[in-house]
């Protein structure tokens, strides 16, 4: 299940006992417990809140510095696999000096960050400064931990935030995210006849913050396109439409089922479609699968419902919508078309927005939610999170840097990225922070196939040590 040749090394302990205990978001309960458990077999200073966050402290010499992570990580496996996110171990293995997770997503998102705050807590480091780890739940679905711990927790004036995935960067700000929700009326009508479940898959997904501008398909938009040519050529009716998981999360696949006369033509139409799917995205998706099964269907739309809800679908934007002006190659707004369900006689539609500004995010969650209103939905959307403003001068910053310095060897990257973090709601709730995030080399986050370079682990651990030995 866990590689034997790393449980009994710094960090990697650690990391394994995560990994044996299930956490996805909003199933952090046991993590929580264990470390309760762990700061209490070790005299630490522990509290925790109604939300299962958690804060150990740990005395040392000199100014308080706090870290965060978070708890949970995302639940995603490839088709086929029949990995239980809510009682199985994640099962990784070694290959090429990284660990990864074959059929399921790792974890070390962000349980490595979670993992170094354990060893730097258990570990014989005289030298540290005094300690605040902040260990956060349910960040994945909406940073609803670092919405709700208490914020008088944390005492320090540094915090240092462990959920970035490249060594040798410094993070000094982030986009602030909100989340829209459509919900069309789904209009069925009786019918006996055939029909075809038609299914896009092998897509690569990804990380909607870090990797929404790398031009990956979604699997919610290619089934759409299929929809309408079946629709329009062979006059088919949408019976059920799905895809997606997560709202931070690219579609990887997603299933459409439609009543049609004429499967034969319809296989037929999607081997075309297909074609045309691995022309457009050639050299980027390698792997664009197109199923189409025949069934017998009992009911379908109505002409009109399948014909607004594939439109709402098309119409949708998905992607990039501008980029920085300021920062270099920095996405400044974006829209993730994350989630598609039939929920009570409706189409429910989730989509993510990201923006480092906050009149862009706001502009389109309404242009987004102008679409679901023409097409007679009802709209809702939260108020999101805040961004994370750049602070250049921060002495932090200019401490950590010193470090990559000193410890890597190399010359640090400073960076503000488009994938949000929780520092941005956790310094508007304490106040008064100075604050980075950091992390060693991690790879593929949010889909199967997830991985951490191990090297880079060991000296993402040195070089904390560095950091806080020296404040």
């Amino acid at each position: 299940m866990f590689p034997p040749e790393l449980t009994s090394k710094p960090v990697w302990k650690f990391f394994k006992d995560l990994c044996a205990i299930p956490h996805t978001s909003g199933n952090e309960a046991a993590v929580s417990s264990y470390l309760t458990g762990f700061a209490r077999e070790r005299n630490l200073e522990v509290l925790t809140d109604s939300q299962m966050n958690v804060l150990i402290r740990k005395p040392g010499k000199g100014e308080t510095v706090a870290l965060q992570a978070h708890m949970d990580m995302v639940g995603e496996k490839i088709s086929g696999s029949l990995h239980d996110f809510m009682r199985d171990p994640i099962s990784s293995e070694v290959e090429n000096g990284t660990l990864v997770a074959r059929e399921t997503t790792l974890g070390a998102d962000n349980g490595i960050g979670v993992a170094v705050m354990l060893e730097l807590l258990h570990g014989s480091y005289p030298e540290l400064c005094p300690l605040e780890c902040l260990f956060t739940v349910d960040e994945e679905r909406g940073l609803v931990g670092a919405l709700g711990f208490p914020p008088e927790w944390i005492t320090a004036k540094q915090l240092i935030n462990l959920d970035s995935e490249a060594l040798g960067v410094v993070t000094i700000g982030c986009a602030g995210g909100r989340d829209v929700r459509i919900s069309l009326p789904v209009q069925m009508e009786k019918f006996d006849g055939a029909g075809v479940r038609i299914t896009v898959d092998g897509l690569n997904g990804g990380h909607s913050g870090i990797e929404i501008n790398s031009d990956n398909a979604n699997g919610v938009k290619l089934t759409a396109r299929i929809c309408r040519q079946l629709e329009e050529l062979l006059d088919a009716r949408l019976v059920s439409f799905s895809g997606g998981t997560k709202h931070n999360a690219i579609p990887r696949q997603a299933e459409a089922t439609l009543a049609v006369d004429n499967a034969a033509r319809a296989r037929t139409l999607c081997s075309i479609l297909k074609k045309d799917f691995q022309e457009e995205f050639a050299g980027i998706e390698n792997s664009i699968t197109v199923e189409c099964e025949e069934i017998s269907v009992t009911e379908q739309l109505t002409e009109k419902s399948s014909s607004i809800i594939v439109d709402v679908l098309l119409a949708l934007p998905h992607g990039v919508e501008k980029m920085s002006g300021v920062v270099d190659d920095l996405v400044e707004t974006s829209c993730n078309l994350a989630r598609v369900k039939w929920e009570n006689d409706r189409a429910e539609i989730l989509l993510s927005i990201r923006s480092a500004v906050e009149s862009g995010k706001n502009a389109h969650v309404d242009s987004i939610a102008a679409i679901g209103r023409l097409a007679g939905a009802t709209v809702t959307s939260g108020d999101g999170y805040p961004g994370w403003t750049p602070d250049a001068s921060s002495d932090l910053l200019e401490a950590a840097c010193a470090s990559v310095r000193r410890c890597l060897g190399t010359e640090p990257a400073i960076e503000a990225i488009h994938a949000g973090l929780e520092c941005g709601i956790i310094g508007e709730r304490v106040g008064g922070l100075d604050m980075i995030s950091v992390g060693p080399d991690i790879s593929d986050v949010h889909v199967p196939g997830e991985s951490v370079n191990i090297e880079s682990v060991d000296s993402f651990l040195l070089f904390l040590i560095d950091l806080l030995g020296n404040r």
